[in-house]
């Protein structure tokens, strides 16, 4: 018997492997997306990949037999995960998704959606500490020596950053969204009120996803025009920051846009900013709803996407699954 090579020795052994850390909590599923295997943690998602899929003809014996790799830093436990990712994972499922739509395309694309998404989070959260902290210190001072007007410094290019990455956020869904409609003259530079268009022609304007679409376009218009106006220094967007008055109170940042047909009056720059995860949060579960069931496979148990109820959620922030008319209350496959 021919010996094996000792790079094949070595990817043919048993092995065991510690995904993550403790802090990331248990491991609460492991799936395949393709030849992807993503393992989901309590407060992470991480990617499993063996050397061989990294080294196929196996010339290189110093690659460990498994790399694992995070993906983002949030997990089950997290309500945007659950309410975008998890819910692709519950409806883009090939038993359900019509023949011709590429799930596996889909599930990749919204694990970039995810990334996005929480880099949004990310950056709307440090700008709200920063003002936090500058009020804080503000306080702190006043009346004192030592009084000094709060700055936040360096705010158009923080503002300009958080809306380059809401707008990333709207490419990757319109990427998806061109996998589930990819003969309808979309591409992923596409936008909001173009897909709103051929949705209420191909549907009917007065059909629920036509009318979400027409509800949610004006919100995807202002954040696009916000990003076109910050990134390319247009005198259509203002941004202040902290501002002493006359009389001694002082104004906190905010900002204002007169960019085409996109408008918006002067107003907190914090408020606007903290309305952007809640809003594109469910932007995307409904939109991933919507996409799923208008392009569901027909079958005899005339199953359809519904919103499960919440005693029956196996995770409390993932609200849609395919129901089948099965025993007292039907069925939820989640």
């Amino acid at each position: 018997m021919e010996q094996k090579k000792s790079v094949d020795q070595k990817r043919d052994s048993g092995s065991t492997a510690e995904i993550g850390t403790k802090e990331d909590g248990a491991i609460v599923e492991m799936f395949k997306i393709g030849e992807r295997l993503i393992v989901i943690k309590e407060k992470s998602i991480y990617e499993f990949i063996l050397a061989d899929e990294i080294d196929p003809e196996r010339k290189n014996i110093d690659l460990p037999n498994h790399i694992q790799k995070q993906i983002i830093d949030k997990g089950t436990k997290s309500e945007i995960v659950a309410r975008t990712f998890l819910t692709a994972k519950n409806l883009f499922k090939r038993e359900f998704i019509n023949d011709d739509i590429d799930v596996n395309q889909a599930m990749n694309l919204t694990i970039d959606l995810l990334y996005e998404i929480s880099e949004l989070d990310k950056e709307v959260s440090d700008y709200k500490l920063k003002e936090t902290e500058e009020k804080e210190k503000y306080e702190a001072n006043k009346g004192t020596s030592s009084f000094a007007l709060p700055s936040i410094g360096n705010i158009n290019t923080r503002c300009k950053t958080i809306f380059q990455k809401a707008d990333h956020i709207e490419q990757t869904l319109m990427e998806i969204i061109t996998v589930f409609y990819p003969n309808e003259g979309l591409t992923k530079q596409s936008h909001f009120p173009m897909f709103h268009k051929i949705i209420s022609e191909k549907y009917g304007a007065k059909e629920p996803f036509a009318k979400f679409l027409g509800d949610i376009t004006s919100f995807m218009k202002l954040v696009r025009a916000f990003r076109n106006a910050l990134d390319h220094r247009l005198d259509s967007v203002s941004v202040y920051d902290f501002e002493l008055q006359p009389n001694s109170d002082v104004y906190t940042p905010s900002i204002e846009l007169n960019h085409k047909d996109s408008k918006f009056e002067r107003n907190s720059l914090l408020e606007l900013v903290d309305h952007l995860i809640p809003r594109f949060t469910n932007i995307i579960e409904v939109t991933i709803a919507y996409l799923s069931a208008h392009n569901s496979k027909p079958n005899l148990l005339s199953q359809e996407v519904k919103m499960i109820p919440e005693d029956q959620r196996i995770n409390k922030n993932v609200k849609y699954a395919f129901w089948a008319p099965l025993g007292s209350g039907g069925y939820y496959n989640q």
